[in-house]
């Protein structure tokens, strides 16, 4: 008998997925190229379909309970996004700003590649800017982390020059000095990370104690900038 397809195995829900038989090691190692490429092209595959949905029914009577609504009414282009908003349980700005990366970068020029925020930094620029940086990008990438990081990216489209990796570390504004920013960073993500693990609720009153003794370096450094 040939295994049952897995299709008929597992399902996708809101807040899931959801094995119903089991799977073989290769139908659960198959599964995640799916899952990659899913994720991968979302964002794309939004952002094209609400395109369509702007451009082909706007100003006429096409969406269900709209039918009386006069042609060019300024109000079907909120409606088209209020279905979306809907069908697709996504947010208004997430939607707009897919929409937004989906108009403004054409198909032609977009990248397989690169992540779609690498798309979304380039965005306003024009369709000679978007090809040039997306191929910098691609150009300078790391044979370990891949292509440029957005960050690095952003930030150099502003400054017009791909920034060196030390350059990301300084603030133009405080180039010759020493910058805090990176060291504050740490120490929120620090600190983000010891809330998201749960310390906060697991700690003992000795444990608190302990870290507000270790901490009291910080807040000896706020009261000699206060001071």
């Amino acid at each position: 008998m040939k295994p049952a397809r897995i299709q008929t195995k597992v399902s996708l829900t809101r807040t899931g997925l959801q094995i119903a038989k089991d799977l073989t090691f290769d139908e659960w190692k198959d599964m995640a190229a799916r899952f990659g490429t899913a994720m991968a092209s979302a964002a794309f595959v939004i952002g094209d379909w609400l395109v369509y949905g702007e451009d082909h029914f706007r100003g006429q009577k096409r969406l269900p309970g709209f039918e009386q609504e006069p042609i060019g009414s300024a109000r079907i282009p909120q409606e088209i996004y209020e279905e979306a908003l809907r069908l697709t349980g996504l947010d208004r700005s997430t939607l707009a700003t897919y929409a937004y990366v989906a108009r403004r970068v054409p198909s032609s020029l977009r990248n397989e590649h690169l992540s779609w925020e690498h798309h979304k930094a380039v965005a306003k620029l024009d369709e000679t800017g978007q090809q040039r940086w997306l191929q910098i990008a691609l150009d300078h990438a790391d044979p370990v982390i891949g292509p440029v990081p957005t960050r690095r990216l952003r930030k150099s489209i502003i400054v017009g020059r791909l920034l060196t990796p030390k350059e990301m570390m300084i603030d133009p504004a405080d180039r010759g000095r020493l910058n805090h920013i990176p060291f504050l960073n740490r120490l929120n993500a620090w600190w983000w990370q010891m809330k998201e693990d749960g310390w906060l609720k697991r700690a003992t009153r000795e444990q608190k104690e302990i870290l507000v003794r270790d901490l009291n370096l910080v807040t000896r450094i706020i009261k000699e900038l206060q001071a």
